[in-house]
């Protein structure tokens, strides 16, 4: 019982220690939206749907 709860605390700490902080942007806005990181428009299946 005693090594299962270390194991368990063990490979919490691992986890998080892998995992890290979430790499989402911290100011996410909605102006750049549809471009490629590059800035550039998006084309084929990536590009927005155009409103009709």
């Amino acid at each position: 019982m005693k090594y299962s709860i270390c194991f368990i605390a063990l490979f919490f700490a691992i986890s998080l220690a892998a995992c890290g902080k979430p790499t989402a942007p911290e100011s996410a806005s909605s102006d750049n939206y549809g471009t490629t990181h590059e800035g550039k428009p998006a084309e084929g299946r990536n590009e927005l749907p155009s409103n009709k």
